[in-house]
């Protein structure tokens, strides 16, 4: 407050603070620059008190007087009456939310049986699951286990040495595991022997839980999966032990190099933070169909809540961490006691079930939420003048065709402002959105389509396909389906991504040779790995039998057309069922599900090839639907099949939302994009003529050149002996030459005025630890005819004995060496740069001659040609013109 203070004294000199109509001038100010939280843009009234409360106590600290009781009055009566008329501010604080246990389950629901984000990480949907366990079971705030916001870079949190892990003979008899989590709790820093400790079990009585509910099958797959026990370090191993008898319980011990670990980490190894798990958590509340989502604080408040009611108060300020009684009563206890005046009047058995009922409903959730935009909303909003205005200032921005750090970072700024416009408008449809009852899948709202991705992608993750049915049987650990359970959890923890094999695609697929197979292959993305075995699986299948093709839906191949004519059929007459959508889907960088053409599905009159044609490619999917969407609209205008559902022709593709009495085209298209997945490619703004025509020739310079050096450096050759003798010696034995270091070149230079510099390159050589030699003893016999035209004083500079080929370029012309014809020259003087672009590489390979590395420069190529198209691997000799 003393900044915004300063700030404000800055615009407004010679006022003060202890002047009442400063204060409220002031006061003002500040509550119209508070932005309101959870959707309200207006501050409430309580927040610009408690501001007007630092601001005294920050002039203390300063070391002014602080204001006295009949300024901070007058001033408080003034926020609680006309300021609070003036800015329309809320009366009191958001109403105190409860995270009951019909929400944890629905997050645990949406996160292992319908979730649809891939993390980067398979192992982050463990870590996220073992936290809001943690933090629900034991009423956590949200950085006391892990990193704090409050707490940067301290590391303080849950590490190993604070865990203990036991096993123990629960009430039937029956082994058990359980672990015991010490809390860094609030304001406890200096008191580290009275923070909260809290066990969590595998809650075997009376009955097995689901296994999702379960903590202590989270945290066996990640003490497993890092070996995280002293001597038991298999699943088998862990679950075979048997627990002393009598009230006993067996610590199993950590292994000593985990000790100083987190408990909950992030990827890099350090521990996790509260602001990441915050986010993931409210992601996951989005996903969940919560309009908005809860937070770990309102699980904390319900489960304090519960404790109240069943243990006495020291046991539940012992579980809070609360140090005075008047916490809970006063920021926890709901308003609704949880009491039937009903049934207690009338003598009943008293229910508290409609009190909890209610009590949930403080956190809303609606079963059909949105998860995108409606195709109608987006298109009013791609049309309106703020969002045009952002696609106008990208476009000039590529138009502008620079690519510097500034434009890079403004276009981040604006496609980031794009997001949030998007992310606005939708949360303003969600809260506009009519509630409904969750209904059956046929009949679901269409805007809703993300709930059937994982559906659509679970074939290609057998481990998540198993957990989205095993997390949600009630069965110990121990048990077949538990073990099973278990075993997929260390398995996902441990993937590098979900999707480790696409069916069809499986690395053995790829025939390139070894070398470059693992180049091409292992070194790639999973985006990029199906492509290239898709590819070259499908070139091999080709050479052989003149036709093949994946089926995308069913991960087999097909030989020949007849066969994949057919198996076309058989999914048109869902003997292999479709899915609805026929957008490309992709999950964790590989393709689920090719895109299909509504278009050509729904055209009877096509063969079954055409109506099946697979669009891999989400551009040329968009382009395809957006041509036939046009061409249909020309063909048939007026026409009422042009106004129906294209899926209507394939009974069991419709869906009760699909019609054939659409008003327009346009309708047709939204009603694609909302029920059917279908996206269109957006009409480009044309550039100007002038401008295109300067792009085009800026464009064309730039591939010449790259083009030039490409084709130069495909010329270059790299060869490796390995030899024990002197450069002199070998070079001798290999081009069969006589000792010709005593040759002496012709004094005579060269006709033109126009030779290579006498002093050195300004490129820096590249130093070798072998002897080096002149390059006149590297020449062959066949060049010695034009040994007199060769500049002295690059004879003279030294070489490194590396095989490299290297084109001998002259400045009028290029000679083949070796060859006596004169078509073998390019003319440069005439040609320019351009004769190497027209130039077949092999035709300039001939000009090369083996030589090693001959230290030369761009300054060399520049200064006695002029054309600084020619790279440093290439040599200036002299002028033949003459010769």
């Amino acid at each position: 407050m003393m900044e915004i203070w300063k700030q404000w004294h800055i615009e407004h000199p010679d006022t003060t603070p202890y002047n009442i109509k400063t204060l409220q001038e002031f006061t003002t100010d500040v509550a119209y620059g508070i932005e309101g939280a959870y959707g309200d843009p207006v501050a409430c009234m309580n927040t610009v008190v408690t501001y007007l409360k630092d601001f005294s106590g920050g002039l203390k600290q300063a070391g002014h007087p602080g204001l006295d009781k009949e300024l901070t009055g007058s001033t408080r009566n003034f926020i609680q009456g006309p300021l609070l008329e003036k800015l329309k501010m809320a009366r009191r604080k958001r109403e105190r939310r409860y995270g009951t246990m019909v929400h944890f389950i629905h997050l645990g629901t949406q996160l292992w049986k319908y979730d649809w984000h891939a993390y980067s990480r398979p192992g982050i949907r463990l870590d996220l699951w073992g936290e809001i366990q943690a933090n629900v079971f034991s009423s956590a705030r949200v950085g006391e286990y892990i990193e704090s916001v409050c707490r940067p870079d301290t590391g303080r949190g849950l590490y190993y040495r604070d865990v203990t892990f036991g096993l123990f003979r629960n009430e039937h008899g029956d082994a058990e595991f359980a672990i015991q989590l010490e809390r860094d709790a609030k304001n406890m820093t200096n008191t580290p022997h009275k923070r909260p400790q809290h066990s969590l079990h595998e809650a075997l009585v009376p009955t097995s839980p689901p296994l999702f509910w379960n903590p202590i099958l989270i945290y066996l797959a990640i003490f497993i999966s890092k070996g995280a026990c002293r001597r038991f370090k298999t699943i088998e191993a862990l679950l075979d032990l048997e627990p002393p008898t009598g009230n006993e319980m067996y610590e199993v011990e950590w292994d000593p190099s985990i000790l100083d670990e987190p408990f909950f980490q992030r990827g890099s190894g350090d521990i996790d933070t509260a602001s990441v798990y915050s986010r993931r958590l409210r992601d996951l509340g989005f996903r969940a169909n919560y309009i908005v989502p809860p937070t770990n604080h309102d699980f904390r408040a319900e489960g304090i809540h519960i404790i109240d009611k069943l243990y006495s108060s020291t046991q539940r300020m012992k579980h809070s961490g609360h140090t005075s009684e008047a916490t809970h009563h006063d920021h926890y206890a709901p308003n609704d006691a949880g009491t039937d005046g009903q049934s207690a009047y009338f003598g009943a058995p008293v229910r508290s079930l409609p009190s909890d009922l209610f009590r949930g409903l403080t956190v809303s959730r609606n079963p059909e939420l949105w998860q995108s935009l409606p195709a109608e909303k987006q298109h009013e909003l791609e049309n309106s003048l703020e969002f045009k205005t952002l696609e106008n200032q990208l476009e000039t921005l590529s138009l502008s065709g620079k690519d510097d750090l500034g434009t890079k970072i403004r276009r981040r700024e604006l496609y980031a402002q794009k997001r949030k416009l998007v992310t606005e408008e939708l949360r303003k449809c969600q809260k506009l959105q009519p509630k409904g009852l969750p209904s059956k899948s046929d009949e679901s709202d269409p805007i809703g389509h993300h709930r059937t991705l994982f559906s659509r992608a679970r074939s290609l993750m057998p481990e998540r396909d198993r957990l989205a049915h095993s997390m949600f049987v009630a069965a110990p650990i121990r048990s077949d389906i538990g073990r099973q359970a278990l075993r997929d959890l260390i398995t996902l923890y441990r993937q590098d991504s979900e999707v480790a094999v696409r069916p069809g695609l499986e690395p053995e697929k790829c025939f390139c040779p070894m070398i470059k197979y693992k180049q091409k292959v292992d070194s790639k993305p999973a985006s990029q790995r199906w492509r290239h075995i898709y590819s070259c699986y499908k070139k091999r299948l080709i050479a052989s039998c003149s036709f093949a093709e994946l089926c995308f839906f069913c991960g087999k191949w097909f030989l020949g057309k007849e066969a994949w004519e057919n198996h076309c059929q058989s999914h048109l007459d869902n003997h292999i069922p479709l899915p609805v959508q026929c957008n490309p889907f992709t999950y964790g960088g590989t393709l689920a599900l090719p895109g299909l053409c509504p278009f050509h599905l729904g055209n009877t009159t096509l063969p079954a090839t055409e109506r099946m044609k697979q669009f891999p490619d989400p551009t040329t999917w968009r382009i395809h639907l957006s041509n036939c969407s046009v061409t249909g609209e020309k063909q048939t205008p007026g026409d009422s099949n042009s106004l129906r559902c294209p899926y209507l022709s394939i009974s069991h593709l419709s869906l009760p939302q699909c019609k054939d009495d659409f008003k327009s085209s346009q309708d047709v298209n939204f009603h694609l994009q909302n029920v059917h997945c279908a996206q269109f490619a957006k009409a480009k703004r044309s550039k100007p003529a002038d401008e295109a025509a300067t792009k085009f020739r800026e464009y064309k310079r730039a591939r010449s050149l790259a083009k030039c050096e490409t084709d130069i450096k495909g010329c270059v050759t790299r060869e490796y002996e390995f030899i024990d003798q002197t450069a002199e010696q070998w070079n001798q034995a290999r081009y069969k030459m006589p000792n010709i270091s005593s040759f002496t070149p012709s004094t005579t230079r060269s006709k033109s005025p126009l030779t290579a510099p006498s002093t050195p390159p300004s490129t820096p050589p590249f130093v070798d630890s072998r002897s080096s030699t002149p390059l006149t003893e590297w020449v062959q016999p066949a060049c010695e005819g034009i040994a007199e035209n060769i500049d002295p004083s690059l004879l003279s500079q030294s070489i490194i004995g590396d095989g490299m080929t290297r084109p001998l370029l002259f400045h009028s012309s290029v000679i083949g060496l070796g060859k006596s014809s004169s078509e073998d020259r390019i003319d440069l003087s005439q040609e320019g740069p351009q004769a190497l672009e027209a130039k077949n590489p092999s035709d300039i390979a001939t000009a090369c001659v083996h030589l090693t590395n001959v230290l030369i420069g761009k300054d060399i190529t520049t200064e006695q040609v002029g054309y600084n198209c020619l790279n440093k691997d290439l040599v200036i000799i002299g002028d033949l013109s003459g010769s």
